[in-house]
């Protein structure tokens, strides 16, 4: 265990799946890679943050699209369920008539 690297670890906005992961990295990689990871630190934090906003962005696209989908979706049964009541309505008026 690096102290260096778990007091950088505990001062981010990391969550414990990261924190685990880095770890993991951290103690297969070796020596001249470790002092890698301590010297570029806040970097690899930094990219970490951005691809986790970029893929709540996403997220949020996605699940817009989604609720579109659906709504649409009950809309077009909506009217489908209409037009058929509508019509056996009219076909019930015409026999009385």
């Amino acid at each position: 265990m690096n102290v260096l690297l778990e007091k950088m670890l505990l001062n981010n906005f990391l969550d414990d799946k990261d924190r685990y992961e880095i770890r993991q990295i951290f103690n297969i990689v070796d020596d001249e890679k470790k002092q890698n990871i301590l010297k570029n630190f806040d970097k690899m934090i930094q990219a970490i943050i951005k691809v986790k906003e970029e893929l709540r962005e996403q997220q949020e696209i996605l699940l817009g699209k989604a609720i579109s989908n659906i709504e649409t979706a009950i809309k077009n049964a909506r009217n489908s369920w209409i037009k058929k009541a509508s019509k056996y309505s009219i076909s019930q008026l015409k026999q009385i008539i």
